[in-house]
């Protein structure tokens, strides 16, 4: 026992401190890797499908925030727009889920316990910029007491998703040392378990109206645990499906488009007909984060877009440009949307004046305008922490709290 301890607190510290890296002559070469990274020194082979899925991802989030927040997702069940937006949901509700799948895809690699430090201010930063406008704006609700709050916003959970992602990285240290320590076979039966057993068992406990929706801490999807789900379920994707060097042929690529497209035309029937029949079923149990059928649209998506070859250097990259930048477009884009102001009223209004005729075009088109210009903006903040050398200082912090034997 006391040799399996050692075995994981050795462990842990390689992986937070990256201890791959540094030896004993020289402990601080890991910093140095670092900060090559930072200066583009360091060659990094990457999956551009896996980028381009991301970014795909949050621009489906950024739909669902425009459905939710325009209330047009309420109309009357007769209408055809009242049909539309809803295949609009089921087609975009995946994406959350696909968030969390690329952690456990991207992440059962390495650990650097400086983004989390980096994650932190990131997050202040806009959380204090966004209630220093909004405080001094005549219509919006921010008052002293949030302007004050503003600097621990994970503290006051004001993003759902950043305070779970927050708490699912303080537990990737253990989550990854499992992962390394299973065997494939056993590592299979467990994310099938997770996977489908919660999925399953929410659509129960829907059909049964109780009215827990927090058992086993998953409170609907929009949960630390939930995400730590996703994270070990990318990670089996990652580590023994996405990285083996195997050509597809063009059916594969037909194959998983497909199943996304058919559940997505299933989640939305399904929605449709317990609304239109008045079911004591709630109506929403087929389009949400714990659904089986949310989750293997998810699943197909990853699996087409990690196949994607992506050789046009141009395109490379814009991906390259755009992935860094989209985490934190849904900082800005969900503040803007939360506050009341004269701009936000104009664009709903907009949203709710749009006829029903090529609405995925029109919304999808907003959607992409709102990502390039939150990413813009979220340019602007990586300008400006490279002068105030921000990533550097993370690191710096890592450094003084490194264990040493």
């Amino acid at each position: 026992m006391a040799n399996f301890l050692i075995n994981v607190k050795e462990y842990l510290n390689s992986l937070i401190f990256n201890n791959k890296y540094i030896n004993n002559n020289n402990p601080n070469l890991y910093l140095k890797i670092e900060e090559d990274k930072i200066n583009n020194k360091s060659i990094n082979n990457r999956n551009y499908g896996i980028d381009l899925l991301r970014i795909f991802s949050m621009i489906n989030i950024i739909i669902l925030h425009i459905n939710l927040y325009s209330r047009q997702l309420s109309l009357k069940i007769s209408s055809i727009k009242y049909k539309t937006f809803w295949l609009l949901q089921s087609m975009s509700f995946w994406s959350v889920n696909g968030f969390g799948l690329i952690s456990g895809i991207v992440g059962y690699k390495k650990y650097k316990f400086s983004n989390l430090i980096y994650l932190w201010i990131e997050t202040s930063f806009y959380s204090v910029i966004f209630s220093l406008y909004f405080y001094n704006t005549k219509k919006s609700n921010c008052k002293l007491k949030d302007l004050l709050l503003s600097v621990f916003p994970i503290l006051i959970k004001r993003h759902w998703y950043v305070n779970a992602y927050f708490s699912l990285y303080l537990f990737i240290p253990f989550i990854n040392y499992g992962i390394n320590q299973l065997e494939e076979y056993i590592y299979k039966n467990i994310i099938l378990f997770f996977g489908f057993f919660y999925s399953f068992y929410d659509i129960i406990n829907k059909i049964l109206i109780t009215k827990n929706n927090n058992y086993h801490f998953l409170n609907n999807g929009y949960s630390s645990m939930w995400l730590i789900i996703l994270y070990i379920i990318g990670a089996y994707f990652g580590k023994y499906i996405i990285n083996r060097k195997k050509k597809v042929s063009i059916f594969y690529y037909i194959f998983w488009i497909l199943i996304y497209f058919l559940l997505s035309l299933l989640n939305s029937e399904i929605h449709f007909k317990l609304k239109k029949n008045k079911s004591k079923i709630n109506n929403k149990i087929i389009i949400h984060f714990l659904s089986p059928t949310v989750l293997i649209q998810a699943i197909s998506l990853v699996m087409y877009f990690s196949k994607l070859e992506v050789k046009n250097k141009f395109i490379q990259k814009i991906i390259s440009f755009f992935t860094p930048l989209t985490f934190n477009t849904t900082l800005i884009h969900i503040r803007l949307f939360q506050e009341k102001s004269l701009l936000n009223e104009k664009f709903f209004k907009l949203v709710k004046e749009l006829k029903y005729n090529y609405i995925f075009f029109k919304l999808y088109g907003l959607s992409i305008i709102i990502y390039i210009f939150c990413s813009f903006i979220d340019y602007l903040r990586l300008l400006l922490f490279k002068i105030l050398k921000i990533r550097e200082f993370s690191l710096y912090i890592t450094k003084k709290f490194q264990y040493k034997n």
